[in-house]
């Protein structure tokens, strides 16, 4: 399989990506980077850390008038894979593996996990900032 699904090109295309869903499992993966000044003396302006979330969605069979009709609602249009998980889309979803914040665009729950690893001192409410004057 191996396709990226991004945003339908149009109502056909839409019909295709969910008929593709249907019955079937995927995984949705979100990458995101977090940047922050470096400091100062360091090789690089800037200090990073990159991680990325996979959660598996299970579609439930889909008939092509369901489909259809969820097309129609324009809903698809502008989802990722043609379907939101927070709106209509929702109800082809039998079950999830993994964060659904992750299916909804943004691992909400990973990206603070990874902030609070890579800076403890966010739980103080010190910025960088405020860390060089101290």
């Amino acid at each position: 399989k191996n396709v990226v699904l991004e945003k339908p090109h149009d109502s056909s295309h839409a019909f295709k990506m969910l008929k593709t869903l249907s019955g079937d499992s995927h995984e949705v993966v979100t990458a995101v980077v977090l940047l922050t000044p470096g400091q100062e003396g360091a090789s690089s302006a800037y200090e990073s850390r990159i991680f990325y979330e996979t959660t598996q969605v299970t579609f439930a069979d889909l008939t092509d008038d369901i489909i259809k009709s969820y097309v129609d609602t324009k809903e698809p249009m502008d989802k990722a894979g043609g379907y939101g998980i927070q709106g209509i889309g929702g109800s082809f979803v039998s079950g999830i593996t993994g964060c659904y914040y992750n299916v909804m665009g943004f691992p909400l729950h990973r990206f603070c996990a990874e902030l609070l690893k890579w800076s403890p001192s966010v739980l103080k409410g010190k910025t960088n900032e405020s860390r060089k004057k101290s």
